[in-house]
């Protein structure tokens, strides 16, 4: 008989990069792994080479190919030395989920491979395409420990991110009205759920994580190893489906306490996250990640949350939209702009030299960045919401302090900074562009115009980066 154990092995294999792609930071991408390799080149490896196997498998199940072990071997030995150059120089913050759907595909071919391919391949030197678990896992198991390793010392990044994203449930729960908790929002793997079941969700698995932290404090005593326990990936769905239908009779008991419930259980998980980072034991964050990425959790469904309330908004007269096709024509000349940059002219002096190239366009992409939380906020908040004022003397004190912090970004990862700034603008003129009909317009662009006219603030900048770069061969 045929043996496919190795079919549950790959699975795995995808599981695990799969947990990993959903929760890896930009700086984590940038980890150095040693010999020229990053976080990033390495999952564009693996990526590569899932691909690669994938067409050879399409092509063998197909008959217009059939696999011969010196071929094979001698081709990809070629490949690996001509494409890690171009693997090193990675910067996609993607490049996790581009590896996950090319391990997905090639799992799936293989899975449907005849018996006869199998045993025509086990046991022989290329019965690693096959086996993919192995290549995988020796690349997860080095990208793991050097995260791992990275988060021992510097990388606290999370805790930041978990505070953004209470901050985006506390701007929800404070403008939570009785009538939205029975709103639906968008389908997810589990089904079509409410708004108040998608608080009571998130309300559990916080307090769930926060027993197991204690649990794992107690255990540890004074200064021993603080090791969360997890809960196996396939245990969640038989947790969450029946526990759906009884946080919807549990909210008709609570009305909307279910919001501060929720809110309180993510601060309380978060100050024990911080109160015990430093003790977990080696690798521990890299296998369980959601153990302190919380925010991770929270914005996939936070998103959907604010959409469902945004779409309840009854329907009023359109106003002037004229304000779109100028933020579209800003977006053009800014994305003309980055495209002939290069990381060394971000170190241009703009104007009077206070600021540099990469500055300026920090700025711009954090002003479009804050907008755009401001815009969800308000949305969440319910008919005719707009953002809140925002006192000019703070603005001053945000472009004093924030210079500097926009220079080492730029500085750190040239690509990453000039691909931020389109990024930014992307994504608060989708908001904009996609703004409820009774949002009133004419009072913004009476009042406060460039909550709505973007090319207002990038013109003004424009310009002078333009003069900054055609200047430079001076």
């Amino acid at each position: 008989m045929t043996d496919r154990s190795f079919e549950r092995a790959n699975d795995e294999s995808r599981e695990r990069l799969a947990r990993l792609a959903a929760t890896l930071t930009p700086s984590q991408l940038q980890i150095d792994l040693g010999e020229g390799w990053t976080v990033a080149s390495a999952l564009a490896h693996t990526g590569f080479w899932d691909r690669w196997q994938g067409d050879r498998w399409a092509a063998m199940l197909d008959g217009t190919w059939t696999a011969e072990s010196g071929s094979v071997l001698a081709a990809e030995e070629l490949a690996n030395e001509a494409l890690h150059p171009y693997w090193a120089g990675v910067a996609d913050p993607n490049v996790g989920a581009i590896a996950l759907e090319a391990a997905t595909r090639l799992d799936a071919l293989i899975a449907g491979a005849p018996d006869s391919i199998v045993d025509s391949l086990e046991g022989t030197p290329i019965a690693f395409l096959l086996h993919r678990h192995n290549h995988r896992g020796d690349h997860l198991d080095h990208i793991e420990r050097s995260i791992a390793a990275a988060a021992s010392t510097s990388d606290r990044s999370f805790i930041q991110k978990n505070a953004a994203s209470r901050k985006r449930m506390a701007a929800i729960v404070e403008r939570l009205r009785a009538e939205d908790l029975p709103l639906a929002t968008e389908p997810t793997d589990e089904g079509s759920w409410t708004i108040a079941q998608v608080l009571g969700h998130l309300l559990f698995w916080d307090r769930s994580m926060e027993t197991r932290w204690k649990l794992a404090l107690e255990r540890a005593g004074e200064a021993g190893p603080v090791d969360i326990v997890g809960i196996p990936m396939e245990m969640t769905d038989a947790i969450n489906l029946p526990l759906a239908g009884l946080i919807d009779a549990w909210t008709d008991k609570i009305g909307l306490d279910i919001g501060v419930q929720a809110l309180a259980a993510a601060k309380a998980v978060d100050a024990l996250v911080e109160e015990c980072i430093d003790r977990l034991p080696p690798g521990a964050l890299a296998t369980r990640p959601n153990a302190a990425n919380r925010w991770s959790h929270r914005d996939s469904h936070l998103e959907g949350v604010e959409r469902a309330l945004a779409a309840s908004r009854p329907a009023a007269a359109p106003g002037d939209t004229g304000y779109l096709a100028r933020n579209e024509a800003s977006r053009a000349a800014l994305k003309e702009f980055l495209d002939g940059l290069s990381a060394p002219d971000l170190a241009r002096p703009v104007g009077d030299g206070s600021w540099s190239v990469g500055q300026a366009l920090g700025h711009l992409a954090f002003w479009d960045r804050f907008l755009a939380s401001r815009w969800r906020a308000a949305l969440a908040g319910g008919t005719g919401g707009q953002p809140s004022m925002l006192p000019h003397e703070l603005a001053d004190l945000l472009n004093d302090g924030l210079p500097p912090t926009w220079q080492a970004f730029a500085f750190a990862n040239g690509p990453a900074a000039i691909a931020e700034v389109a990024a930014a603008a992307d994504e608060v003129d989708r908001i904009i562009a996609t703004l409820p009909s009774d949002t009133p317009v004419g009072s913004i662009l009476g009042a406060r115009p460039a909550l709505l006219d973007r090319s207002i603030h990038r013109f003004e900048h424009l310009a002078a980066l333009k003069s900054a770069i055609a200047g430079k061969a001076g």
